[in-house]
This record gives C-alpha cells, structure tokens and sequence, in this order.
C-alpha cells in the first residue's frame, strides 16, 4: 500500500523553517544568525563551566572519581524526569491538539506514519534541552576524563536511545490522559502538575543538600560518606543504564554490553508498546479532544473586585487593555498555573540561602563577606527577574496573536497599548524582585544600607527590565505562535535574555562603588566622610534613573515599530 511517508510528513516543518529564515528581511535574518550565534556561545560558556566544576570534583583524593559519577547520576535522573514531562505536554499538542490533524486524519495518511512523524516531531520539540545542557555536559566529561573516540561512538548511541524511551512515555500518559479528561483540560492538568512536580524535584534535591559531597566531614565517618557516594540508582531505570555505560567509556573499561542492550531495546520495546497502545486507542481519544474551552475563572465577581481596585488609579485609555489581559490570563491555565511557579521559584531561592553554610566566616571579616554576598546576590535576583520578564513582559504583544488587528484599529496609541501591557506584568516584576532581594538581605543579616541598596535595586530593575521586555517584545513579535510558551523561546527572547543580564551587570557596575565605599569603613572601623555620602547618594540616583529612562525609552522605541507589524 503506498501512501505518504515519514520523511512526508515531517519535511513541510523543515521547509516551513527553513522559508521562515530564507524570506525574512535583513533584520530578522540578524536576529536568527545572532541567536545561533548566542546559542553557541551559551554552550561554550557552559562546557567550560562545567569543566571547571568537573576538574574541582577531580580534585579530592580518593573520591574524585567517585563524585563526578554520583553528579552525572544526579544529573542523568534530573534530565529524563524532565524529559518525561516535556514529551506529556508536548505529545498533547502534537497527537491531539495540532492544527494540522483535521488534515492529515482526513488524508489516505497510514496510522503507523502518522504515529512515527508525530512521534519524531515530539522528539524534536521536546528533547531541545538535551542539546541546551546534556551535550556540553558530556562533552565536559569526556574532556576531564580524556576519554576517546570509543566514548563518543556510546554517546552516539546512548542518546538517541535515552531520549526515546521519555519521548514513548510521554505519548502514552498523553493518551491516557486524554481519554479520561478532554485533551485541553489534560493539558492544563499537566500544567499546574508539573509545576508541583518540578517544585518536588528542586525541593528534593535542595533537601538532600548535594553540597555536602564535598566535605566528607559532614558525615559521622568515613564509612558513611563512600556508602553515600556508592549508592547505586535502581537497576531497571534507564539513567542508571545509561550512566554506567557512559562511565565506563569515560574510564576507558570495557563496554558495559547489557546496559547498553537494556538502553536500546528498552527504546525500542517502548516505542512498540507505544505504537500498540495508539493504534489502540487514538481514533477514540481523537475525537474526544476536538471541543472548546470554558472561561471558568475568568468569569469570577471576585476577578471584577480585583479589577476594580487595580485600574483606579490607572489612565483610562489603559483600563480596556488592562482588562482584556487579565481575563485572558485566568482563563489560560497555562497562564495563572505561572503563579504556582513564582511562589515555589521564591521558596527555594530563599531557602537555598537559608542553607548557605555560614559558618565557615568567621572572625572579623565574617560581616563583611556577608554584606558582599548579599549585594552579589543582587545579580542572581536580576537574572531571575529577567526570566520572569520574559515569561510575562517580552510576550505580551506576541500573545495577541492574530487578533493584534484589533488594537492596531483601535483609536489608541501604540506608546499608551506598550505602557498598558508593562504595567500588568510589572506585578509580578516588583513582587518576585523585591521578595527575593530583601528577603535574602535580611537572611544574611547585614546592615540597613544593604536593605536600602537591595529596595532600589529590585525597584529600578523591575521597571527597567519590563520596559525592556515590553519594548523588545513588540519590535519583534511573533503573532504566529500558538502559546506564550513557545513565543518566549523564539530567537528574540534569548537576545532580550542577554541584553537584560547585560543590563543588570550595568546597574551593580553603578552600585558597586557605594558599596565599596560602606564595605572599606566597615572594615577598617572608619566613619564616611561628607563627600563619600555625596558620591554614594548620587550613584544610587543615578542608577533609579539610568533604569527608568531605560524602560521610557525602551517603550517609545517598541511603539514606533509596533505599528508596522502585520498579522
């Protein structure tokens, strides 16, 4: 029987990529090349990092070796629980929620070829974190091991056959999923779980405090740390396989034949079952997922009271905007579920502080080495808060999606829409920037200055960077995208992701001499002088206003190119 194939089905993405990048103009073509460009330079910066870790580990006598493999273990695990729920989520939207299927279901397409190009798109969409972390990691390893070519031949083979058993598990807790509750209703179940699951893991893994490996007398003996150390993953586990397989290329021992056996046909005995388990039941679970979403929150009179509040004292040309977001936010799971995750993301930042081993400061520079980490920790705040823009802030125009004709017809200005869109996301902006900053500050007990400088700071970061977002995110939006997710992962958003790290490092360049200044008298027991209080109150000013002036700006330049865009 013949019919399309594999390679059929999944070459229209390929040539739709690929006409993307070949049509677009001179500026957008800059802006994929410099993401590319970004990419690469992210995965050097990684692997070197890495590396550096790796050679600390490498470092301690005798357990050296036995470190870096309870870390790729770790490491290992983390990776396929993650892929685990990536290829959930995604697998809803390629099997069940696609807008391509009525197409295909209706075409002389065989199911066996459908399942596999679904498959292998699944794989593609969801497995981009393997290549983000997983290769420079294993590269890092192969280079401290001075592993051989025998060592990349395994990876070559484990790889593939480690990211398709998640990928089979996924379609099937995907298709399960789906015929117990309608699929949009799955998806947004496997939103808000997931959320709960990777707060789990990260709560887990902070629990179990991997730092302490690196100080064996942490342990009550010796005896205590090697059997922690040596305490092997359960053997019918696929990190588990694939560690040992991996370990013993990198030591240069011989091939650890049954792992690699139980990797690959594990992969292959799930696609099968997979396979079976779709034939089985897809036609049903299909026909299940085609039905509408219901608004359920948006609806809420205790939304209308919050509204109320909130656009009082707001310009009324922005309370329309306003209004439409936050309806569309509640009524997208995937949207308000994002709250769960900023109040796990403060709960473990803060309590990763809280395990901070102080102790080890002692003496007269003990204040003083904690009022430096605490301006530092500034940095990490920023990074987070910049995140946090790009998840809130960078798409908020891309989110309107094809329906932007309606505000560019609107009699509103594209300055006034831009300044109405920042000041939504600039809630969740002020509340993660100054929770974490002050939080943290107070955790380290330092002085009130330090209270002051960290209040400043994760005010002017919080505008500056939602200006930012909001700016960038409408001189290149993606009204094409079909959730937020996927918009804040486009080309763009790592150059916003740069720029804005590059924007905080500016901002504590700023501040660093204040507090050089409060960190010398503290240390020398000497009081500050007039001109020294001159110099720190005008840096710290000047930094409020460097921010500011760079969300103004940052919103008239999005706001001129705004309205040249075409859905």
């Amino acid at each position: 029987m013949g019919g399309p194939g594999v390679t059929d089905l999944i070459a229209p993405r390929v040539r739709g990529v690929w006409n993307t990048f070949r049509r677009a103009d001179t500026g957008r073509k800059t802006i994929y090349l410099g993401s590319v460009a970004l990419i690469l330079l992210f995965w050097v910066g990684f692997f070197f990092g890495l590396r550096f870790v790796l050679d600390i580990f490498m470092s301690v006598e005798v357990f050296g070796p036995l470190l870096t493999r309870k870390l790729l273990e770790i490491l290992l695990l983390a990776l396929f629980t993650l892929l685990c729920f990536s290829n959930t989520v995604t697998a809803i939207s390629t099997f069940y929620l696609s807008a391509d299927l009525e197409l295909l279901m209706a075409l002389p397409v065989r199911r066996t070829v459908l399942f596999y190009a679904r498959l292998t798109d699944t794989v593609l969409q969801s497995s981009w974190m393997m290549a983000m972390f997983g290769l420079p990691l294993f590269f890092a390893y192969g280079v401290v091991y001075e592993a051989g070519w025998d060592y990349l031949a395994l990876l070559a083979v484990t790889l593939p056959a480690f990211v398709m058993i998640p990928a089979a598990v996924g379609v099937c807790l995907a298709t399960v999923l789906v015929r117990v509750v309608p699929a949009r209703r799955a998806r947004e179940f496997m939103a808000i779980a997931g959320l709960f699951g990777l707060i789990a893991i990260v709560a887990f893994i902070r629990l179990l405090r991997p730092e302490r490996f690196m100080d064996p007398e942490a342990f009550e003996s010796l005896a205590a740390y090697v059997a922690e150390l040596q305490a092997p993953s359960p053997v019918l586990f696929p990190p588990r396989w694939a560690s040992d397989v991996l370990v013993a290329g990198l030591r240069d021992q011989p091939v650890a034949w049954v792992d690699l056996g139980l990797l690959v046909v594990g992969a292959a005995a799930a696609c099968a079952l997979c396979r079976w388990f779709y034939a089985l039941v897809y036609e049903r679970a299909w026909s299940q997922a085609q039905e509408a979403s219901a608004p359920r929150m948006a609806g809420s009179p205790i939304l209308d009271w919050f509204l109320r509040g909130f656009l009082w004292p707001l310009p009324r040309a922005w309370h329309p905007i306003v209004i439409k977001d936050v309806r569309a936010f509640f009524r997208d799971p995937s949207q308000w579920s994002q709250v769960f995750l900023l109040a796990s993301l403060i709960a473990i930042y803060l309590f990763s502080v809280s395990v901070f081993p102080f102790d080890t400061f002692r003496g007269p520079l003990a204040r003083t080495t904690r009022s430096a980490l605490a301006f530092l920790n500034l940095g990490l705040t920023g990074f987070v808060m910049a995140g946090v823009a790009i998840r809130f802030q960078f798409v908020a125009v891309s989110a309107e999606g094809r329906a932007f004709w309606i505000p560019r017809s609107a009699p509103i200005r594209a300055d006034v829409f831009l300044r109405a869109k920042a000041v939504l996301g600039l809630v969740p902006m002020l509340i993660v920037g100054l929770v974490l900053s002050l939080a943290s500050t107070a955790l380290l007990d330092t002085s009130w200055f330090f209270m002051v400088v960290a209040l400043l700071t994760a005010f002017g970061l919080a505008m500056a960077l939602s200006g930012l977002a909001v700016g960038m995110g409408a001189v290149w939006p993606d009204f094409k995208a079909d959730s937020a997710a996927r918009a804040a992962a486009g080309p763009s958003a790592m150059i916003f992701m740069v720029v804005g790290l590059f924007f905080v490092g500016i901002v504590l360049a700023i501040e660093a001499y204040p507090v050089f200044l409060v960190l010398r008298s503290s240390l020398i027991d000497q009081h500050l002088t007039t001109q020294d209080w001159v110099s720190m109150v005008a840096l710290l000013a000047f930094a409020q206003v460097f921010c500011l002036a760079t969300a103004h700006y940052s919103i008239r330049w999005g706001a001129k190119r705004l309205w040249f865009h075409t859905v």
